[in-house]
């Protein structure tokens, strides 16, 4: 055998050796690959998990404290009455007054939804070009969403003051919670978006329409009397009384509390919009 077929010899052995090297690593990159996507799937069903049991646990606190507010409003309506009453032998003399006033208050809009200036449209579920509305009295706010959106830009964009424009006041408050609020005492408020857009962000069924609190009037009454009298064997005595109501209710059965509470509990739940779903499926 000859040097140059010795040396063609190894160059053969060299060349296995390397693709079954290069084999050897291909193999390891793919075993990582899998590994990963393995880990990352496993992270996004816990995240599912996660975002149902808190929507489903928020969905449930607000249902309960909703019912508890509604049945309590039933069987305890507010009123009040006073009366007074006055005596003297020989004469009396009585009066009285009474004043309430409260000023008006503008409609304002409250969400469900647990967000931040901070959170991202399309974490919420907001796709590029879905959008949300917001009418006050006759005008109207569009926002069309661009996919890489947050919900401070949001905000921005129902603040811009522009006589075309719905004349509302955005932020997000202390508990994390959505707020729109009408720059006068007149207008009602009312929030729809494309889709599931509106529920999102806590304006769901039941939740969408807001109207602003009209001022009570003020009301006094005064009066006085006066009366003398006498005789040998006895005095004569006057009484005076006034009461008043500041409100009256109409007394419900327990059906129709039931009934309103079942709606009330249906329409919370169908506002927190996939948490059920993510419940149902995962949790």
């Amino acid at each position: 055998m000859s040097i140059g077929s010795i040396g063609s010899t190894l160059s053969f052995y060299q060349q296995d050796q390397n693709y079954w090297s290069q084999v050897q690593n291909e193999d390891a990159a793919t075993s990582a690959d899998a590994a990963l996507i393995n880990v990352m799937g496993q992270a996004e069903t816990n995240l599912a998990k996660g975002l149902a049991s808190i929507a489903n646990q928020t969905a449930l606190n607000r249902t309960n404290s909703q019912i508890s507010a509604l049945v309590e409003q039933v069987l305890n309506p507010s009123g009040s009455s006073t009366s007074s009453t006055s005596g003297s032998t020989g004469s009396s003399t009585s009066s009285g007054s009474s004043a309430a006033s409260t000023p008006a208050s503008p409609a304002t809009a409250i969400g469900t939804a647990r967000l931040s200036t901070g959170t991202s449209l399309s974490s919420l579920g907001i796709l590029p070009g879905g959008t949300v509305t917001v009418s006050a009295g006759t005008n109207a706010t569009t926002y069309t969403s661009t996919g890489t959106d947050t919900v401070g830009d949001l905000i921005n964009a129902l603040n811009i003051d522009l006589p075309t424009n719905a004349q509302v006041v955005a932020s997000v408050n202390t508990k994390d919670q959505l707020v729109i609020t009408s720059r006068n005492d007149t207008d009602s408020i009312a929030i729809v978006g494309t889709g599931t857009d509106a529920a999102v962000l806590g304006f769901g069924v039941g939740n969408s329409g807001f109207q602003p609190t009209a001022a009570s009037g003020s009301s006094a009454t005064s009066g006085s009397s006066t009366s003398s009298a006498s005789s040998s064997s006895a005095s004569s005595s006057t009484a005076s009384s006034t009461s008043s109501s500041t409100s009256a209710s109409t007394s419900r059965s327990y059906a129709t509390v039931a009934s309103e509470t079942a709606s009330s509990a249906a329409s919370l739940l169908s506002a927190s919009g996939a948490g059920g779903t993510l419940v149902d499926l995962l949790a």
